[in-house]
């Protein structure tokens, strides 16, 4: 995999996250109705950071903010592609992450907003900075199964729950 290059992008956090040679997995989740799903995700989640991986998502979702909580504060570290600007104010297991090398947010727009195409653009930065993916609740029509048949159809790794 070629090095993203972080031209115009605001970042928060460790570039090196990005640039080292270590196995980043790229993480989408959609809802579930199933409260077993949930708890599934969130053992996979500490497991995952136990392990010291490194996640790479747009943390969007609820589903998706669980997984970076859970990592994060199992000792993994993560990546974040925002689809708006650098917020003024981060929760605070992200300032710990980022105090401790463990968290990168990026970010290469200045909307304070989310649009569905921003998302969907991070959604492909995710998929390029990952060497493998792990969706939770696949929507066949949704935003993020166009990403998943690509992965696929490229030989790429992908774990679906």
């Amino acid at each position: 995999m070629s090095v993203l290059e972080l031209v115009g992008m605001k970042t928060v956090g460790n570039k090196k996250l990005l640039t080292e040679p270590t196995s980043r997995i790229g993480v989408f989740a959609s809802r579930s109705e199933d409260p077993a799903v949930g708890i599934i995700r969130e053992q996979w989640a500490m497991k995952k950071g136990r392990e010291r991986r490194c996640i790479v998502g747009t943390f969007h979702s609820k589903a998706e903010c669980e997984i970076l909580y859970f990592v994060l504060k199992s000792g993994g570290s993560a990546v974040w592609f925002l689809g708006c600007a650098l917020p003024p104010k981060l929760p605070d297991f992200c300032k710990r992450a980022i105090r401790f090398r463990k968290l990168l947010i990026v970010s290469c727009f200045n909307s304070e907003h989310h649009s569905y195409a921003r998302s969907r653009y991070c959604a492909h930065l995710v998929d390029m900075c990952s060497n493998y993916l792990v969706i939770w609740s696949l929507n066949e029509k949704g935003m993020i199964a166009p990403i998943y048949q690509r992965a696929c159809d490229r030989g790429k790794w992908v774990e679906r729950f």
